[in-house]
């Protein structure tokens, strides 16, 4: 398999792409095929594991993943956030990296990697098929925009020159947060030289979500109609394809 593209990270290609990825959550094993062709305006489907697991077994969880091999399909980007990230996932670290590597040797496009695993687990994974998307969530506040530069930077040295993808979002405690947040993507691909998903979540971070696309963002992040959301404040896709149509 070959290792999926790293997205357009300019602000022209980003504006002419605008891609949005579906956050799949709260849904059935035998429904996973529905969503991995859905036509609800998605480009890619971030498939959170760790709520998965929440009605599902370790081996049941196995057997759905074989689904990642049908042909047609969405790009799927392979999440499973322990609860000491705001994920859902209480069980033991070497399970929880053994899930996604099955998720990544099923066939999932993209995994998500926090922040704080070590340099050993992003060079395995960098070594697979998958694309790799390093995150970190400020679920409390939006530290000051040298600290947000720091973290992006040891972010970025995790990858060692290797391609991928930076994911940064912290919480809007006031509007100005979000211009902090959203510097992060223009200032890492020109100083990084590494494109980088950033915004704010929370009521008054939420327009950050589309703007981020405008800046460059590979991708943000929507709620699929009808699905439950896994953090405050994102859009369905007609509502933010219809923001970024009267922006641009």
């Amino acid at each position: 398999m070959i290792k999926p593209a790293i997205p357009p990270s300019s602000p022209e290609a980003a504006q002419s792409s605008f891609r949005l990825c579906g956050c799949l959550t709260d849904v059935a094993a035998r429904d996973i095929p529905h969503f991995l062709k859905d036509t609800s305006g998605v480009d890619l489907l971030e498939w959170r594991l760790d709520i998965f697991l929440r009605r599902h077994s370790v081996d049941e969880t196995a057997e759905a993943l074989t689904h990642l091999a049908m042909r047609p399909r969405l790009p799927v980007l392979a999440t499973l956030r322990p609860e000491a990230e705001g994920g859902a996932f209480t069980g033991p670290e070497d399970l929880r990296i053994s899930l996604l590597r099955r998720a990544v040797d099923a066939g999932a496009d993209w995994v998500d990697l926090e922040a704080s695993v070590s340099p050993a687990v992003v060079a395995d994974f960098a070594a697979t098929s998958a694309g790799i998307l390093l995150s970190h969530h400020d679920f409390k506040t939006t530290p000051p925009k040298e600290e947000l530069k720091r973290l992006a930077q040891s972010m970025s040295s995790l990858l060692d020159g290797r391609p991928g993808i930076l994911k940064i979002v912290t919480t809007a405690g006031a509007p100005e947060d979000n211009l902090r947040v959203l510097s992060l993507i223009p200032w890492a691909r020109d100083v990084l030289r590494c494109p980088v998903i950033a915004f704010c979540m929370g009521p008054l971070g939420r327009w950050s979500r589309a703007v981020s696309l405008l800046l460059g963002s590979p991708w943000t992040y929507v709620q699929l109609p009808g699905r439950a959301a896994p953090a405050p404040g994102p859009f369905t896709p007609d509502e933010i394809r219809s923001i970024l149509e009267s922006l641009r």
